[in-house]
């Protein structure tokens, strides 16, 4: 795998998942290409067709193969509650977490057709795959459309060797964790901490995970230990309970 190429979406921020996934693929022998608003090696706007596709021939130019696409890019923006919705929030967040994902696996699937083989790993989330206090409406429907064209996506390239899997996070201690808390203390009139004790009390592990947890899955997806595996939305969520 010396000679894989990756691209990792979201991977600005140093305390992240997408810093993560590309330190642990790194780790494994892979060359990483990253792309955030910013802190990245590509400084890119997701919700722009124009960069992506700016990014992915930067990419072949210099380095000739994509042979993975890791779509972490996303947001988790607005209220909790529904009503309180606005129409910039749901366009804003199905732009960055959805829109973005299809983009960029639109371009670089062509290329992975033309190698006979491809990986991509959509990072999702548990509320993805259902309902979860406190978690802005918008970001959960956006989740459940990761799940959906994950698994679309997947049955369509198959026959392409191009695997295309979901990972579907819990409670990750990252800088959106503590949003979240912030979202589910307003929203059941309580102290941050409190809510955060509330959260691990839901987990069975009792603690959020570490970035790296999450790394480990994606790498393993990525992996020939994997090769048969398509189309799966993995929880990786310490055993959390909750939600519907």
């Amino acid at each position: 795998m010396s000679d894989e190429v990756a691209i990792v979406t979201g991977a600005g921020h140093p305390e992240g998942i997408g810093d993560a996934i590309a330190k642990r693929l790194r780790a494994d022998g892979r060359t990483v290409v990253t792309a955030d608003l910013q802190g990245a090696d590509r400084d890119i706007d997701v919700t722009d067709s124009v960069q992506i596709d700016h990014c992915i021939r930067e990419t072949l130019r210099d380095h000739g193969r994509i042979d993975i696409l890791i779509n972490n890019a996303g947001i988790a923006e607005g209220p909790a509650g529904f009503l309180e919705q606005t129409a910039e929030t749901f366009d804003r967040t199905f732009a960055v977490n959805v829109k973005g994902m299809v983009q960029f696996s639109q371009g670089v699937i062509p290329h992975m057709q033309q190698a006979g083989k491809g990986v991509i790993v959509n990072i999702a989330s548990l509320s993805g795959l259902r309902a979860m206090a406190g978690i802005p409406p918008a970001y959960t429907a956006s989740k459940f459309a990761v799940v959906g064209l994950t698994k679309a996506m997947a049955l369509e390239f198959g026959a392409d060797n191009i695997r295309i899997n979901a990972v579907c996070p819990g409670s990750v201690d990252t800088a959106m964790r503590a949003k979240a808390l912030e979202l589910l203390a307003a929203a059941e009139t309580i102290t941050q901490t409190e809510a955060a004790d509330l959260e691990n009390e839901l987990i069975a592990l009792g603690r959020p995970a570490a970035p790296n947890e999450i790394a480990a899955v994606v790498a393993f997806l990525c992996a020939t230990d994997s090769n048969y595996l398509t189309g799966a939305a993995i929880p990786v969520d310490g055993g959390m309970q909750g939600g519907f």
